[in-house]
């Protein structure tokens, strides 16, 4: 029996999952292992790790305690997974915070030579929800690779706030449609290359989760998304194959794929169907 065991967790499907130790990373990654799955849980919290950890198959799961703005620190986390699975599936990049500045609140710190200029805006909340899912993106394709399958998929979270201007957090919001445009380019690139990756992302409304709790003080609850309609959207995504490209607008117990914009006429049309593309290349320009 010990052996069949071993050979069960040999040659399950891998997550790696950021953020996973709390909120709607800890109710995907409480799904996966569900149904069997082996996880990597990155997380920076160690409280959150702490209170978790006994929930898991400690031989089906490891915790790692890191902070995903540190590209090195991913990349050893992706390293650890792929040393003692030597397979990764799924890459859900889902670690956030919120705004850490109020943006438009006249400025009370200044660069200390040049009186009366501000001092540069706190942008963690870019690196957070921006900067770091690229780089779990980066380490995603290299790993992804390396799968006898070549294949693999990549889940983002970005938010309500990429498909709506949350006006009240514009840098979140700047990240967010950020990670709606890496979501649809990436997953876009990979379709023309022919690789079997796919990407998407999710875009949730209102969560109870860590960041959440004032609004949650507030919020009508008819208006609140719970964790249940995350994980379905997160699983729709893993057991279908042929979705990519796509935006999952979450909204309490509903779920919205979000096409891209129309285009504006035939010169944006154009340019972003890659016939500019094309046509530099056959002038040997690229």
């Amino acid at each position: 029996m010990a052996a069949n065991g071993d050979a069960a967790r040999a040659s399950a499907p891998v997550a790696y999952i950021t953020g996973g130790a709390s909120g709607m990373g800890l109710a995907v990654a409480q799904e996966l292992a569900a149904k069997g799955w082996n996880l990597t849980i990155v997380d920076l919290s160690e409280k959150s790790i702490s209170s978790v950890e006994a929930d898991f198959d400690r031989s089906r799961t490891t915790f790692v305690k890191a902070d995903v703005t540190d590209y090195n620190a991913q990349a050893k986390a992706f390293a650890q997974t792929w040393d003692k699975w030597h397979r990764l599936d799924l890459v859900f990049a889902n670690a956030g915070i919120g705004d850490r500045m109020n943006f438009f609140a006249p400025a009370t710190e200044f660069l200390p030579d040049l009186p009366g200029v501000p001092a540069k805006p706190n942008e963690l909340v870019i690196d957070v929800c921006l900067n770091a899912m690229v780089y779990s993106a980066y380490l995603a394709l290299h790993f992804f690779r390396q799968n006898p399958s070549k294949a693999g998929k990549i889940v983002f979270t970005s938010s309500m706030c990429g498909l709506y201007p949350g006006d009240s957090i514009p840098l979140y919001t700047a990240a967010k449609h950020g990670i709606v445009g890496l979501t649809r380019a990436l997953a876009k690139r990979l379709k023309i290359l022919g690789e079997p990756i796919t990407v998407n992302c999710i875009c949730p409304g209102l969560v109870d989760t860590g960041l959440t709790p004032v609004l949650m003080s507030v919020a009508p609850p008819e208006f609140v998304t719970p964790k249940s309609t995350i994980v379905r959207a997160v699983m729709g995504f893993v057991e279908d194959d042929s979705l990519t490209g796509q935006a999952a607008e979450c909204s309490v117990d509903k779920i919205h794929y979000r096409k891209q914009p129309e285009w504006g006429d035939e010169g944006s049309e154009y340019i972003m169907t890659n016939k500019l593309e094309a046509a530099l290349k056959e002038r040997g320009i690229r």
